[in-house]
């Protein structure tokens, strides 16, 4: 189950890291399609569920991806690389310590 948990986390951190370099490509049509893919203002659970699982797969990139909006078409790829950046070094720092609880759980908890 331990390992289940490693492999959903490590697909979700690659899922951003992916949607990260799709933006840099085809900024306009990726951010398009996050906003089609998500509910403005969610009435119900249902759509709240679906804001909820396309943010975590795809929140971070498009965060950066409104950060760099306002800017000029040949500089947004360049600001979008340095967050891309930044977001692998803080994923691989993220994945590190959340890893290192797992093996610590998979070690020294017993569970029948």
């Amino acid at each position: 189950m331990i390992e289940l948990f490693r492999i959903g986390l490590v697909m979700i951190l690659t899922c951003q890291g992916s949607y990260f370099i799709l933006l840099i490509l085809l900024y306009g049509t990726m951010m398009h399609w996050y906003e089609w893919g998500t509910f403005p203002k969610p009435s119900n659970i249902f759509e709240k569920t679906v804001n909820f699982l396309t943010a975590l797969v795809f929140g971070v990139a498009y965060w950066a991806g409104l950060k760099v909006k306002k800017r000029k078409w040949f500089l947004r790829p360049v600001l979008l690389s340095g967050y891309l950046f930044l977001y692998i070094i803080l994923a691989m720092i993220a994945f590190k310590l959340i890893n290192s609880v797992l093996i610590y759980l998979e070690r020294n908890v017993y569970l029948p």
